[in-house]
């Protein structure tokens, strides 16, 4: 039986450049090296983009992609400078644990035998968590604007997001990674590595799963902060319109855009709360029967959903764009990985970029915000959320 840590922590130790881990599962999927790069900025439109992937994918085994949150935003923002706003990499080496089993793309026997001979497993070690005394002034001036833009048009809900920034720090990126593993063992850690600089995170949300012909999306969305409630007494806190409402309007959308792409039923799991050690989360699976793996087309369906952008979908994008002070890029975008018969895609949430050689670190966090919302509960959230990501980050 192989030590899921043990083995994570050889993983760690050999940098690698595309990483996601599924505690729960107990799966991890690391890629090293590349054999190709396709980005959009090097194609006319988006279509052409896709095309180009499409076509590589028939002659490769797995592709690691990252879409921006908004593809159409082309702000030239130094911040994400080295993480275009779509791109796929083709590594030349894959290593995957599941099931208890290793499988393998390309080949890499060294590599290989340094991840499998390492007997060293990292430990849980924190640092001094980073200071956020942050009072958010700004974002609750948004809040208070969002609130009132909804009150006066047909937007019912938009996400209204937050960054801080942190200079002059170094972190062990490593270390922070393995941290986020252990915490959040119902979340997808994830780090996507581009020349100096790591975009990491645990995400609680999927933003979809398709293998053996099911589709599988999450309706994730409304939160309560988790401060050691009993189940009875978390349930009692949802059962209020806002949060309700908030979560239905994410159940709706998503079950209208499988019926695009499905003659199929739409099944719906039990509404579940899903408990992670700093917020609690409404929580409904939606599943269907597709016939491909049409991943570009559950992305276009499915991404951004209400539960990151807000709802009408294009309305709250478009408020986004003209009223948040910084570029979203990857946050809320979407990432994953593709094979040849199935697609894994994750919401980037609960996540911060990490510049190595700038050595500044900036963290992000939103809400959904609807006319009701009440603003002092709205702050309480977000700073559940900064901590989520604070506590884990290892500073040298």
């Amino acid at each position: 039986m192989v030590n899921f840590f043990q083995l994570l922590s050889a993983i760690l130790d050999n940098d690698p450049d595309r990483l996601l881990i599924s505690p729960s599962e107990k799966k991890i999927v690391a890629s090293y090296g590349e054999s190709k790069t396709i980005q959009l900025k090097d194609y006319k439109d988006y279509q052409s983009f896709k095309s180009k992937v499409l076509i590589t994918l028939e002659n490769e085994n797995i592709g690691f992609g990252s879409l921006s949150f908004d593809i159409t935003n082309d702000s030239k923002q130094n911040s994400w400078s080295n993480f275009p706003l779509g791109e796929f990499t083709f590594p030349s080496y894959v290593f995957i644990f599941e099931n208890n089993t290793i499988s393998e793309y390309g080949k890499n026997d060294q590599l290989k035998k340094q991840i499998l001979e390492s007997s060293k497993e990292k430990k849980l070690t924190r640092s001094i968590p980073i200071n956020n005394d942050n009072n958010h002034s700004p974002w609750i001036d948004l809040v208070e604007k969002a609130k009132l833009d909804i009150s006066k048009s047909n937007i019912q809900k938009i996400v209204v997001g937050e960054s801080i920034t942190y200079e002059n720090l170094d972190i062990d990126i490593k270390q922070t990674l393995f941290n986020m593993t252990y915490e959040y063992p119902d979340c997808v850690t994830f780090l996507f590595k581009n020349s100096d600089d790591y975009f990491f995170g645990s995400t609680p949300e999927k933003v979809f799963n398709y293998n053996n012909g099911i589709l599988i999306t999450d309706a994730l969305a409304g939160s309560i902060p988790n401060k050691g409630q009993k189940e009875d007494q978390i349930r009692n806190m949802f059962n209020n319109s806002i949060l309700q409402k908030e979560h239905n309007i994410v159940v709706e959308f998503l079950e209208n855009q499988l019926l695009k792409i499905s003659n199929n039923k739409v099944k719906k799991s039990k509404l579940k709360i899903k408990s992670l050690s700093n917020v609690n989360h409404l929580l409904l699976e939606l599943e269907t029967n597709v016939d491909k793996n049409n991943f570009f087309e559950f992305i276009n369906l499915l991404h951004p959903s209400p539960a990151l952008a807000g709802f009408p979908v294009k309305d709250a994008k478009e408020w986004i764009k003209s009223n948040e002070n910084f570029h979203r890029g990857l946050y809320t975008g979407s990432i994953g990985y593709v094979e040849k018969n199935s697609s894994y895609f994750f919401a980037a949430l609960r996540c911060a970029k990490f510049s190595s050689k700038d050595k500044n670190i900036t963290t992000f966090a939103g809400n959904g915000i609807i006319e009701n919302s009440k603003t002092n509960y709205e702050i309480n959230e977000l700073k559940s959320k900064f901590e989520a990501i604070n506590r884990s980050i290892k500073v040298n």
